[in-house]
């Protein structure tokens, strides 16, 4: 993965005119992009780091007129971090995408966010790629609406080149 700085700059360009949403769908967005992470039932450092990036930009700006402070941030997360096996997964992927209702631009932004949280480690393991397809059909949102905003992620996370 690139330095985090870069990494900082990638999420801030992939996130460029996402949101607002209520602080609910946020926490809901981000739980989708926790699980994308723990799908594969191993947390490394990289996507921590990485899924704190993700979950500042996501909060910041980006919800509307709230923020959370470190109390209620670290409950939060330590929410999200409940033991996990294919059931409690499967059950926690329905449920965060059932409190997005019929909001589209939220599965789009959830989906955006967990496909930048699986590049994050650029380790693409077989049940990140299972969970892809069972994120999408949850969404209920096209494959070309995947494509096109894996397309976005893609170039977000490429390095500008300079000038």
């Amino acid at each position: 993965m690139a330095p985090m700085s870069t990494f900082r700059l990638a999420v801030e360009r992939a996130l460029t005119g996402v949101g607002p949403f209520t602080r609910a769908a946020v926490e809901s967005i981000l739980e989708i992009a926790y699980l994308t992470m723990a799908v594969d039932e191993e947390l490394r450092d990289e996507e921590i780091e990485a899924f704190s990036v993700i979950a500042a930009a996501m909060l910041q700006g980006r919800t509307q007129g709230e923020r959370l402070d470190d109390d209620s941030l670290k409950k939060w997360l330590d929410r999200f971090g409940e033991k996990l096996d294919r059931d409690t997964l499967e059950g926690r992927l329905e449920a965060a995408v059932g409190r997005l209702g019929d909001d589209h631009k939220a599965k789009l932004a959830a989906y955006r966010v967990s496909y930048l949280m699986a590049m994050s480690d650029m380790d693409a393991a077989d049940k990140e790629f299972e969970f892809d397809l069972q994120l999408i059909a949850s969404l209920g949102i096209s494959q070309d609406d995947a494509d096109v905003t894996a397309d976005e992620v893609n170039v977000a996370l490429q390095e500008p080149e300079a000038n």
